[in-house]
């Protein structure tokens, strides 16, 4: 009897979802994270983030949209109801209070505006 010695791949995939409408950041970043062999998907409208998150869990999503304070929150909140990901924001920098509502909504980290993609 010849025993065969098997390797078992522990390959963890990952799946990148960039939530943002600046198109020359999102093509920076989708390469960036194509590098590290994950799947990156780009979304322009909260609702389709949304969408894309409760179907795909995303391991990341990196949030960067240019939109009012109360509806920023909501869609941390709405982002964070759908997956367990990793949910960075990158939003311009807001009093303590505000920054504070993003991290109750759900936020693991956020950065402030301007940013660079190196970072």
């Amino acid at each position: 009897m010849v025993a065969w010695k098997t390797e078992t791949f522990t390959s963890t995939f990952h799946t990148v979802l960039i939530v943002s409408e600046d198109a020359e950041m999102t093509s920076v970043w989708e390469t960036l994270f194509k590098q590290k062999d994950c799947a990156v998907i780009n979304e322009t409208s909260p609702n389709d983030a949304v969408q894309t998150a409760h179907l795909l869990a995303p391991s990341l999503i990196i949030l960067d949209l240019g939109l009012p304070h109360d509806e920023r929150v909501a869609l941390c909140s709405a982002l964070r109801a759908t997956t367990r990901g990793t949910l960075l924001l990158l939003a311009p920098k807001e009093n303590e209070q505000q920054i504070f509502e993003y991290y109750r909504a759900g936020v693991d980290e956020q950065l402030f505006t301007p940013i660079s993609p190196l970072v």
